[in-house]
């Protein structure tokens, strides 16, 4: 049994802080340079939230969740495309 879900998992809560879907949006990975949407990441849960690459593992978001706030770290390259 795989210990991971897949980025589309992490949907609602993207929502809830970017205010629209973000699983469409295609990330960059700085370590192995593959281009995956982040619905296809890996998803970790644990006292966080870890999106992980699915090429290469590695980490692509970090998030805490707290009462008042939430902690979003990123790494590689998010191609975010908004309406003008």
């Amino acid at each position: 049994m795989d210990d991971w879900l897949d980025g589309n998992a992490i949907a609602g809560v993207l929502v809830e802080i970017f205010g629209r879907d973000m699983t469409t949006v295609v990330r960059g990975c700085p370590s192995c340079g593959a281009r995956h949407e982040v619905g296809a990441h890996r998803l970790y849960r644990g006292a966080g939230l870890v999106l992980r690459c699915p090429s290469c593992d590695d980490v692509a978001l970090r998030l805490a969740l707290a009462d008042d706030r939430r902690l979003v770290t990123f790494q590689g390259t998010w191609s975010v495309e908004l309406p003008a």
